[in-house]
């Protein structure tokens, strides 16, 4: 019996249960001058990752290479293109099941009762990921903390994530999957791959005042000026996500001929730079490396481009104290805080939907200070006082 139109099932026949195998290795040694460092390789697998809907019933790939043969060929409309006389007609309320007349690659899909077939959450895709982790920390004799953290890693996957409408600000988007036939080629990077991250946090007394190297001897009124000083911060420098470059143009003759395929992407131009150029936000890539997919098959551009990447993060918060102690039980600690010291914006996604041209639609193009939902953060400075007893 024909169906209604594009069902999503759940529960499903043989379910696959998503799961994650993780492993590491870790090497720490104490160096001289107070440092202590701590090196460590972790990977993890994942295996079985849900999907938030996968299509099941997309014309299969040899029918579309039968129509790029014979499209070529100059068969303007290929066979699964057709309009033929309908063998379900009367069978379904559904125009395109249930009318007179059909499509022919509508009958060449694997359920052809239905206009798509949805299996939410069903385990199809895998993730593999690779990091090397190092951090150094010192602690210094007269009080305060060094802490350095770097990482390199990989993420590999043929999915992001299960709720890609959370992902549009922060990352640009996931990466988009055009052939559900063909879930091998659409391994890539993955939109949440962060190749590169350091972090280097302080916290430091400064040697001033009573006690301390320089000025150890002073009292009185000149202690509690002099004394309790410090600063502390927090120093952030990370690459940018990986692009996700789309096709934006008008539907391509396969995406029009509804037989399950969408999210087409454009081609990649053999041996153009796409970084050329690039690195300015009127242009933050080579442009003129893409160019329109075939009207009957899927562009070769990857999932997630391993070459191009957003803006990353340059960031610096820093902060000035001063303690002072009012007897033995009391104190005052004031502090100033500068939040994005440098007043550096964070830069959104360049538009990634190349339509046909270059130029159009603003491709290639940064135009808002606009990141995860949130405007770019100017520089903000902010007073406390706070009294301890």
């Amino acid at each position: 019996m024909a169906g209604t139109g594009s069902p999503t099932l759940t529960p499903y026949l043989d379910p696959k249960y998503g799961y994650v195998q993780q492993w590491n290795l870790n090497l720490q040694r104490e160096l001289p001058a107070g440092f202590f460092v701590d090196i460590a390789y972790a990977g993890s697998h994942g295996v079985h990752l849900p999907q938030f809907s996968t299509h099941f019933n997309q014309i299969g790939d040899d029918f579309v290479a039968q129509a790029a043969v014979q499209f070529a060929a100059g068969q303007t409309t290929p066979d699964i293109a057709k309009s033929i006389i309908n063998p379900m007609a009367g069978t379904s309320p559904n125009a395109t099941i249930g009318g007179a007349m059909i499509s022919a690659g509508q009958l060449d899909r694997p359920y052809p009762q239905y206009t798509d077939l949805n299996l939410a959450g069903y385990g199809c895709c895998g993730s593999i990921y690779h990091s090397l982790q190092a951090t150094a920390t010192r602690r210094f004799p007269g009080g305060g903390t060094l802490l350095v953290a770097y990482t390199n890693a990989k993420l590999i996957s043929d999915t992001d994530t299960l709720t890609s409408w959370l992902e549009n600000g922060t990352t640009g988007g996931v990466g988009q999957v055009q052939d559900w036939n063909n879930l091998k080629g659409e391994r890539s990077l993955s939109s949440q791959d962060v190749s590169q991250r350091l972090v280097i946090s302080y916290v430091l007394d400064l040697p001033f005042g009573r006690g301390k190297r320089f000025f150890g001897g002073v009292s009185g009124v000149t202690s509690k000026v002099v004394s309790g000083w410090g600063i502390d911060g927090v120093t952030t420098f990370q690459r940018g996500f990986p692009l996700k470059i789309a096709w934006g143009g008008s539907g391509t003759a396969l995406e029009q001929a509804n037989l399950g395929v969408s999210n087409v992407r454009p081609d990649a131009v053999p041996g153009c730079s796409k970084k050329s150029g690039g690195g300015h936000l009127s242009q933050w890539f080579n442009t003129s490396c893409f160019s329109a997919p075939p009207e009957w098959g899927y562009g070769n551009e990857a999932r997630v481009d391993s070459s191009l990447r957003g803006p990353g993060i340059n960031n610096f918060d820093f902060a000035v104290f001063k303690r002072t102690n009012i007897g033995e039980q009391m104190g005052i600690e004031f502090r100033t805080e500068f939040f994005n010291l440098f007043n550096h914006p964070y830069f959104s996604m360049p538009a990634t939907a190349y339509a046909g041209s270059p130029t159009a639609n603003g491709f290639g193009v940064i135009t808002s200070t606009i990141q995860g939902g949130v405007a770019s953060p100017e520089r903000l400075i902010q007073f406390a006082l706070k009294f301890v007893f």
